[in-house]
């Protein structure tokens, strides 16, 4: 066999191993493809859509105390009544005296049900004052058709009796808002009635009340 003849046959088999490695490169399958169908795709997580800020309503008038309905979100005006400051001395002063607020009526058409949250809102003109030394929140005993509450007593030379103490009740004053603040108590308030008195003056004869009641809530 000559020199042509084998060059001829070896030019023929390189080209079929060429063609058989070609074959099998093509059928192979890309690794990238295969790593990335081989991923598990995660749910995406969903988030939650943030709550609405809840805006708190604001008293119409300046000073007088509303109480905050939080499930309703509104304010319900108290009742606007007067008390008449009374003065009484025994033995001429020597036995004791009292100062005491009387209110007419024996009890309260305002009235709300006795609850840890009772809260009130108070819109002032603007001022930076200590509101819990301008306004007091009285509980009054009923008398008759009357509603009474003592502000002030002493037991006298002649009397041994202890000093009767004011029935005012322990608030807390917390700002809201320019000029606008929230009353609260550090414990729920008992069943009775009640009444805010504004006493930067106590030299006046007669003070503007806001009073409510509070009622025992009813077991279920």
């Amino acid at each position: 066999m000559n020199s042509k003849c084998l060059a001829l046959i070896s030019l023929v088999c390189t080209c079929g191993i060429h063609s058989k490695l070609l074959a099998q490169a093509t059928a192979l399958p890309d690794s990238t493809k295969v790593q990335a169908s081989s991923k598990t795709t995660l749910p995406k997580k969903q988030v939650s859509p943030p709550k609405p800020k809840i805006v708190l309503p604001v008293p119409e008038f300046i000073n007088q105390p509303y109480y905050y309905d939080i499930d309703a979100n509104r304010l319900i005006k108290l009742e606007n009544t007067s008390a008449k400051m009374n003065s009484k001395k025994k033995t001429l002063g020597l036995g004791g005296g009292k100062q005491f607020f009387t209110m007419e009526g024996g009890s309260s058409k305002i009235r709300f049900t006795s609850s840890k949250n009772i809260e009130f809102i108070l819109k002032t003109n603007g001022d930076e004052i200590d509101l819990t030394s301008f306004i007091k929140l009285y509980k009054f005993s009923v008398n008759g058709a009357k509603r009474e509450v003592v502000i002030s007593s002493n037991g006298g030379i002649l009397n041994s009796k202890a000093d009767e103490k004011s029935s005012s009740i322990s608030l807390s004053v917390k700002k809201i808002g320019p000029g606008n603040y929230m009353i609260m108590f550090s414990n729920s308030l008992e069943a009775g009635e009640y009444g805010f008195v504004w006493v930067n003056n106590m030299s006046l004869q007669e003070f503007t009340v806001f009073a409510f009641a509070v009622d025992w809530k009813k077991s279920d």
